[in-house]
């Protein structure tokens, strides 16, 4: 099972990093510009030529010769830093890109594929090593193409659009087990630049990822993936993302099964630093949550939150973010007490979370009653002080005076009943809840370091 999964990691992994590769071999070879990826980490093992009337293909194979160079120069291209354990991973691999374009001046269309034809030299020899047949299945997928990235890119519009090649593959091997990966209509497009665009779709009708061996198994399943970003600058931007659903069963060889499924998900994110505060807002909703296995049976629907982070500090947010955008390459105690040191910094500035709402409709728990669920609103402002570095050393208690606090918990009776069944504690809070109907609420305020729940004093 171990083998197959590591497997099933590196061929996922190397379908992930085609669009980070593809799109920059691409863009820099549209620009003639082969020398420059070839001194920095890639060696061009391979150029050919096709010209016709009317059109021109060429093919090129380029080797990953120098992984540490050529991850130093798509580190150049995003603030996002790749770790140094990728070095190793794609250390070795050989990609295959063809281009094909009009020779006539009109046309400005070009088209792209991008594929890998070769595993990493580390995952070439212990595969080679430990199970050949396998390897010999890899490389016959690979070297035909089993893995593509497709692009059409409209150049004088600045517009791209194309597809991933739908993966269907099923492996079994020597021992019965059984390895199944599915990549199902693959779709994006967009305009900008290839390495940086302004806007970016994307769409994935399903993934699909399964390993079985002796009568233990684990499945991994997406279906209905979409995707929108637009980008006005690498803190400014608006995202959105939906999925149909997705699963995750587990299967052990004492016919016990864990399975966790969630549908019709739904996901947006934004930033905006274009005033004199920066500005984040997130907000998710899922209709359906399962979680089914021989201890528990959870049913909860009407999922929902949405938080907005305001008055950040520009500057020091912007110092913030290009910190930890560094923190799988630099990692370290050092750089641990810079990020605290960043953070305090940007804490010292001010800034005020929202919660307009945190809450979920039913729930259904092992497949008794449906009971109603919670809500909670609140409001979280923090005051700007420059000896906040000061005070967190000599009296971080003192740190509640710089807080005011406003928030609405409300739970349902029932739903309570059940928290306090699990967690007895919370009995305690029980003589400060204030009726409302069938639900239970608490007002809680925090001001100049004094607390208050439903009006009562909190010592």
């Amino acid at each position: 099972m171990k083998k197959i999964l590591i497997a099933l990691i590196v061929i996922v992994g190397v379908i992930a990093l085609l669009p980070i590769v593809g799109n920059k071999v691409a863009d820099e070879v549209l620009n003639e510009r082969v020398s420059l990826l070839t001194s920095n980490g890639l060696e061009l093992k391979n150029d050919v030529t096709e010209s016709s009337y009317l059109s021109t293909k060429k093919h090129y194979e380029f080797l990953l010769s120098d992984a540490p160079k050529f991850i130093e120069y798509l580190n150049q291209y995003s603030d996002a830093q790749i770790p140094p354990y990728i070095e190793a991973m794609i250390s070795g691999v050989v990609v295959g890109v063809d281009i094909e374009h009009s020779n006539f001046p009109l046309s400005s269309k070009l088209l792209v594929d991008i594929y890998p034809l070769t595993l990493p030299t580390t995952i070439t020899d212990e595969l080679k090593q430990e199970n050949l047949d396998f390897y010999n299945y890899i490389d016959k997928l690979l070297q035909g193409k089993g893995v593509l990235y497709h692009m059409n890119y409209y150049i004088a519009d600045g517009l791209f659009d194309g597809y991933i090649k739908n993966i269907d593959a099923e492996y079994t091997f020597d021992n019965g087990s059984k390895m199944i990966f599915q990549l199902l209509d693959a779709t994006y497009y967009g305009d900008g630049t290839l390495i940086a665009p302004k806007n970016l779709q994307t769409s994935i009708s399903k993934i699909l990822i399964r390993a079985d061996e002796s009568g233990k198994g684990i499945t991994f399943e997406i279906n209905d993936l979409t995707s929108a970003s637009t980008f006005e600058s690498q803190s400014t931007y608006a995202s959105s993302a939906a999925m149909k659903s997705m699963s995750i069963v587990v299967q052990d060889a004492k016919s016990s099964k864990v399975e966790a499924a969630i549908e019709d998900i739904k996901v947006n994110i934004s930033s905006n630093t274009q005033g004199k505060k920066a500005e984040f807002y997130v907000k998710s909703s899922l209709a359906k949550m399962k979680i089914n296995s021989k201890d528990a049976n959870i049913v909860a629907s009407g999922f929902n939150y949405d938080l907005s982070l305001n008055g950040v500090d520009k500057d020091s947010y912007e110092e913030f973010r290009i910190l930890t955008s560094h923190v799988n390459a630099n990692y370290s105690p050092d750089f641990e007490q810079k990020i605290q040191a960043s953070v305090t910094k940007l804490l010292s500035k001010g800034l005020s979370l929202s919660v307009a709402d945190l809450s979920m409709k039913k729930i259904l728990i092992e497949n008794k009653k449906t009971i109603d669920g919670f809500s909670i609103m609140a409001r979280i402002v923090l005051k700007e002080d420059s000896d906040l570095a000061k005070k967190l050393k000599s009296s971080p208690m003192s740190i509640a005076n710089n807080l005011n606090i406003a928030s609405t918990i409300k739970f349902s009776k029932d739903f309570y009943a059940l928290v306090n069944k699990e967690a007895p504690i919370t009995s305690l809070a029980g003589g400060l809840a204030r009726e409302d109907g069938n639900n239970l609420v608490f007002e809680i305020k925090l001001n100049n370091g004094k607390l208050t729940v439903n009006e009562k004093a909190i010592n």
